[in-house]
């Protein structure tokens, strides 16, 4: 939702988005009433509309959406906000809660500068909360002082401090002959709010141009984060957000004239598109071809060539599937998969009408934060959801025993379950190193032989972390 409420004027004018402008309109109002059951009765908001905390990170995040949707005209109810509001006030008078929040002091004070600029969004600024977390600064991740001098901007705080933090952010940028960047501490609890040095950077540059400032290296940075895009996009939501925010602004700041040029795509010796541009909102133009097989070694090369004035945007991607069964692969997550009997026997073939175990076993050598397990069914399965009536919540509880003191640290474990007709979603919040073990039950629907994929996990927002699972066979009988 947030990048159509801020980078519009990107996303329409180059045709970034899979919507045009009347349908993004009525996908927002969409998103706007589903992100009110993500608020808790203390008016923060949790990641799941079944948390059972509020994070204040997404706190944050939610209400600047909130904030942004009302901007751009959509009809937000006022005490939503309010209330997201109160709770941030609130929350910055409360102190570090290890057993509530698994941040350092640096994050923790770097989503509090989150809160702030809120805050001050709203017209309801904390001067002295901000000069207080001035004097904790050093301590904070680049990200959390960029939303410090945001807020002290919007709130008109102090122009010492505003001029301190911005010399102290430029002072810490890594400069290229042709791009610039910004790069975080090791801060382990940085995953902990999507942190990302793409972000970071994208957030900052975003900051210098909202902020007024002129700077050379603008546009190395602008530079930069565009080349880290892969296959079409950035690596998560937050970083696909906060760079089409930057790229929004220095659009809108940079890019004022129109264009005026042609241009020729040739794969190998032959043209497969040309045309010209001759305004801003001319219709991207796409082409699909195919490519046959070339022998081991041969390239062929794409090349695109621009005549006239300004600035030629382009993608291509190559889009392929693999001739043969994938194997297990483990790129720091191990991730099996067995199909037994309820009581935990091994199978072979499955008798239609029969329930199933399936177990699936994770290993991590090291703590994961926001991982995601996808675990695909076949065909001819469906997975039972206990929380139908005619199904067995008992025989479910039976395979997820919870250890004593699992509640202590919420955050731990999966936290979250969507169950779905073709697969079944696990969420944590935190994985520790070891063996974590989920079972769930499915019942064989349709007899025949079916193409068991690999259940895939993965880290939410470091995609590169992830394991797939041995593609497998299964034969349902009658």
């Amino acid at each position: 939702m947030l990048p159509y409420l801020v980078a519009s004027k990107v996303v329409f004018d180059l045709d970034l988005g899979p919507l045009d402008e009347p349908a993004a309109r009525k996908y927002v109002r969409a998103a706007l009433r589903d992100i009110y059951a993500y608020q808790r009765d203390d008016g923060g908001f949790g990641l799941w509309a079944d948390s059972a905390w509020a994070s204040p990170y997404a706190t944050c995040y939610a209400l600047f959406a909130l904030i942004k949707a009302k901007e751009s005209g959509y009809d937000v109810v006022p005490f939503r906000i309010d209330q997201a509001a109160q709770y941030l006030k609130d929350w910055l008078r409360e102190d570090l809660d290890p057993r509530r929040a698994p941040l350092s002091r640096g994050t923790w004070a770097a989503t509090r500068a989150f809160a702030l600029y809120d805050l001050a969004l709203l017209g309801r600024p904390e001067p002295a909360y901000a000069e207080k977390l001035m004097a904790e600064r050093q301590g904070m991740p680049l990200f959390g002082r960029a939303f410090l001098l945001k807020a002290l901007r919007a709130g008109r705080g102090a122009p010492r401090s505003q001029d301190l933090l911005l010399s102290e952010l430029l002072n810490l940028v890594k400069v290229a002959p042709t791009e610039a960047h910004f790069e975080e501490s090791e801060d382990p609890s940085l995953p902990w709010v999507y942190s990302s040095n793409q972000r970071t950077t994208a957030l900052i540059l975003q900051t210098l141009i909202e902020t007024g400032v002129e700077n050379p290296l603008i546009p190395q940075i602008a530079r930069w984060i565009v080349a880290k895009r892969e296959s079409g996009h950035w690596r998560s939501t937050q970083e696909d957000l906060y760079v089409l925010y930057a790229l929004n602004d220095y659009y809108v700041a940079y890019e004022t004239g129109s264009p005026d040029l042609g241009f020729r795509v040739a794969l190998g010796a032959k043209t497969i598109l040309e045309g010209t541009f001759r305004e801003r909102r001319a219709a991207a133009k796409e082409i699909s071809v195919g490519l046959s097989a070339q022998p081991a070694g041969t390239t062929v090369p794409l090349t695109v060539n621009k005549d006239g004035a300004g600035t030629l945007y382009y993608d291509a991607r190559m889009t392929y599937a693999p001739g043969r069964k994938l194997e297990a692969q483990d790129e720091g997550i191990a991730v099996i998969k067995r199909i037994e009997t309820p009581d935990g026997k091994p199978l072979g073939e499955i008798r239609a009408g029969s329930l199933v175990m399936i177990t699936i076993d994770v290993v991590l050598p090291q703590e994961r934060l926001f991982v995601v397990v996808d675990d695909p069914l076949p065909a001819g399965f469906e997975a039972v959801n206990p929380s139908f009536l005619t199904e067995s919540e008992e025989r479910q509880r039976a395979l997820d025993p919870r250890e004593e003191g699992d509640e202590d640290r919420w955050w731990e474990g999966f936290g979250h379950v969507e169950m779905r007709d073709d697969r079944v979603l696990l969420f944590a919040e935190s994985l520790t190193a070891g063996l974590h073990t989920r079972r769930y039950l499915a019942r064989a629907r349709t007899f025949g032989t079916f193409l068991l994929p690999g259940t895939r996990v993965s880290e939410m927002y470091a995609p590169e972390v992830f394991g797939r699972g041995q593609e497998i066979s299964v034969t349902i009988v009658r």
